[in-house]
């Protein structure tokens, strides 16, 4: 199972926790987050993954400044790691970082012009005792930045001219000791540019440039084939505009390339593209306002399917952000069904929310009402619509009734007037309207929702059956026809919402049962643990010897589900957020400080899931390896607060794992 630095994936994926994701055509950016505290630069900025684990370098502001390589760590890891080291050289333009087999390579310009780098091949911390000089035998210098690819046998390096308007390329060939031997260093013929290029692989002997034109503000790409010493002509990418080279990737063993970059002038904007080679490039798409540059930017890669954009931010501050190239939205159709279209519940693995439509507040009630805020009730950074495009596909609601119309809510007991206090959340029509769009518009995703808390009184239980009927109606409410779900298979489900309530069913309704016993004769019966704890070593204490006491013991109507969450005491809900102000930025400020370790005074519900939800991941994966999750009692839901894609992307990396196939 792939690993990678925990505090990336949780900065990139988790991150949603922000409750904001960018999604267009099929790529999904988090929101970005500063990391190296203390770092600052006036020049590009290269990360890159190296057998696993990333490393990061930057050169320090200033007309010149020491060149700096930070390993960051691996996917995981629950701490954040940041070993930062000075090379003990100088430059006046942005390094760069290439992998070559089994070594890691750092290119920069020296004082001099001449091209300097390091050989290293340790994977946490970077070996800088030795530096080599290129030995061009020529007098081309290199000037304003460097870029460089592997590609084939050979790492091909581009670079401007150290004149007005041409670029020059050094094709370089690692000997056994890692030194480089200079194939080719040439003027790239025919280009015009007064911005240094970047380059990506698209095949064994061929790359492209991708560069800002001469005088102009347009932007072009060329290809190398080096086999037959010849470049094409250039050709403009869409009609985009940038006073920068546009960063290109190009993703391993795939046709896919990506394009970003800043706007011109001006525009500090982000703007991307991506290719399917020989399909030609998608419309352009700008990014939100908060992704902000002055500077060219850096991709890596995570895996197949997630990536790494990082760059300088206006305020010279090194960022972070994670995108996908595959849309969450209908993962289900694209990453499940044709695999696993004949596979039941039972065989795989779905993202899930707990308290699902308290992502905002709505209102409050019990008899303290006046102690009731968001810092003691929300459990979601993001709405069930935003949450279903994020991938997750099991909900649970709690449904109560405010000012005359039915919301979600979250309270300690059945009834909100028997409540010392307690939270309306997203209205239930809104929610109900929202699924159905969703599934109209994703004819292939399923959605499982689970209602319980039921209070008579207050909120009629047939009322609230004909509300959901009225709206999702028999086309797209599943009807079991008397299957339980070990029976059902997935492309069966397609286009669907199954609807449970807890204790109860109506087949004429479409309303199917579920409990949360040891054995039931419901159609779904959730097996699950709940800590009742804000403590992480309590809460892993309690979910492995919840799933270590599963064994076999498991019936075929049984869905098991690790509940995830680190939850307030009363005296905690009351004494932690009785000074607590409201925000509507708070969820953004909270995930840039956690993901640099800067601990908040309030500990809300959202504060502690973001806490804990780092250390999940690694959890689960300790517990396959040793045993204590194995095919029998593997978990079937993976519920948590703070529900975004992060949770989306680790659900379909177990998907494709051993455990479900």
């Amino acid at each position: 199972m792939s690993k990678l630095f925990y505090s990336i994936s949780f900065i990139v994926g988790i991150l949603l926790f922000a409750a904001r994701i960018c999604t267009a055509q099929n790529l999904n950016f988090s929101y970005p987050v500063n990391y190296l505290n203390g770092v600052t630069t006036d020049h590009a900025i290269d990360i890159t993954n190296f057998k696993g684990g990333f490393f990061v370098t930057w050169k320090n502001e200033g007309a010149t400044g020491d060149i700096g390589v930070c390993y960051l760590g691996r996917q995981y890891e629950s701490d954040f790691i940041e070993q930062k080291q000075n090379i003990g050289e100088q430059s006046a333009f942005a390094p760069v970082l290439r992998v070559f087999g089994t070594r890691i390579y750092l290119f920069w310009i020296g004082l001099d012009g001449s091209l300097r780098y390091i050989i290293n091949n340790t994977t946490t911390s970077f070996d800088v005792s030795k530096i080599y000089t290129l030995n061009a035998g020529n007098p081309i210098k290199f000037t304003d930045g460097i870029t460089a690819a592997t590609v084939g046998n050979n790492i091909i390096i581009t670079s401007h001219y150290n004149d007005k308007n041409h670029l020059v390329y050094a094709l370089l060939q690692p000997e056994e000791s890692g030194t480089l031997k200079v194939i080719q260093l040439r003027n790239v013929p025919n280009i015009t540019s007064d911005s240094y290029p970047f380059v990506a692989p698209l095949a064994a002997a061929r790359v492209r440039i991708t560069f800002k034109g001469y005088k102009s503000t347009g932007i072009y790409s060329a290809d190398f084939d080096i086999d037959a010493n010849s470049w094409t002509n250039p050709v403009t990418i869409l009609k985009s505009k940038s006073n920068v080279s546009p960063a290109i990737y190009s993703v391993f063993n795939s046709p896919k390339l990506f394009y970003i970059w800043k706007g011109e002038k001006g525009d500090t904007r982000l703007y991307y593209t991506s290719e399917i080679a020989g399909a030609g490039l998608n419309p352009e798409t700008v990014l939100p306002a908060y992704f902000s540059t002055n500077y060219p930017v850096s991709i890596c890669n995570v895996d197949d399917r997630k990536f790494i954009l990082s760059y300088v931010g206006e305020d010279k501050k090194l960022y972070i952000s994670y995108f996908t190239s595959y849309n969450p939205s209908n993962w289900i159709e694209t990453q499940l069904i044709p695999l696993k279209g004949d596979k039941t519940l039972k065989d795989i693995l779905l993202p899930g929310s707990h308290d699902s439509g308290l992502s905002v507040l709505n209102g409050v009630g019990g008899s303290q009402s006046g102690s009731i805020n968001e810092c003691n009730t929300l459990t979601q950074t993001q709405n069930i619509n935003h949450q279903l495009n994020s991938g997750i596909r099991m909900f649970d609601l709690r449904i109560g009734t405010f000012n005359g119309a039915f919301y979600t809510k979250h309270c300690a007991s059945d009834c909100m007037t028997d409540a010392i206090g307690g939270a309306y959340g997203e209205k239930f029509s809104v929610i109900l309207n929202d699924v159905k769009d969703f599934l109209l518009k994703n004819k292939k995703e399923f959605i499982l929702i689970t209602f319980s808390h039921f209070c008579e009184r207050e909120t009629p239980m047939n009322m609230l059956i004909d509300t959901i009927n009225n709206v999702l109606g028999k086309e797209l409410m599943y009807n079991n026809q008397g299957k339980n779900i070990s029976q059902i298979r997935l492309k069966d489900l397609a286009g669907k919402v199954i609807i449970t309530f807890e204790g109860y069913s109506s087949q004429q309704k479409n309303i199917d049962s579920s409990s949360m016993k040891t054995r039931s004769n419901t159609f779904l019966n959730i097996r699950r643990a709940y800590a009742a704890t804000n403590k992480i070593d309590n809460l892993l204490t309690k979910q492995r010897a919840f799933f270590s006491g599963l064994s076999n013991n498991i019936s075929s109507n049984d869905l098991i589900r690790l509940d995830w969450q680190l939850t307030q005491s009363s005296d905690e809900a009351a004494m932690i957020c009785n000074d607590f102000q409201s925000s509507k930025t708070s969820p953004l400020v909270d995930g840039a400080m956690m993901l640099t370790n800067v601990i908040r005074k309030h500990k809300s519900i959202i504060d502690l899931s973001v806490a804990g939800n780092k250390y999940l991941s690694k959890a689960v994966n300790d517990w396959i390896e040793s045993g204590a999750i194995d095919k029998n009692n593997k978990p079937n839901i993976l519920y948590v607060d703070v529900a975004g894609a992060w949770i989306t992307d680790y659900c379909i990396e177990l998907n494709e794992s051993k455990i479900y196939n």
